[in-house]
């Protein structure tokens, strides 16, 4: 999420990361299910292969928010329908892609 809103590009940003990071956040553009939004899914997953990447990937998503953290967050509305969207949609999503990139 971070990367979507505060980098000059994904691929900038996890250049610039590569061999200190043990670990990266997958969230999608809204914080919801991931490959329903705006993140070019593709690329990160195109450029952590070429930069070597190995640690851990992990799906980051918003399902139940309490509503003080909503409002720090700047969150409007519910990121994802439920924990079932994120888990049966969005991380064979991600798992595929994972696979497909040598992951």
């Amino acid at each position: 999420y971070h990367m979507n809103v505060e980098e000059n590009g994904f691929d900038d940003g996890l250049r610039r990361a590569a061999g200190r990071s043990p670990y990266i956040h997958l969230s999608e553009s809204h914080r919801g299910v991931p490959g329903t939004g705006t993140v070019d899914w593709e690329l990160i997953f195109r450029t952590l292969r070429d930069t070597g990447f190995d640690g851990d990937l992990v799906i980051e998503s918003f399902v139940s928010v309490p509503p003080q953290l909503a409002a720090a967050l700047c969150m409007w509305r519910p990121a994802a329908p439920n924990a079932s969207a994120v888990l049966d949609q969005g991380l064979p999503y991600l798992r595929g892609l994972a696979t497909r990139y040598g992951f």
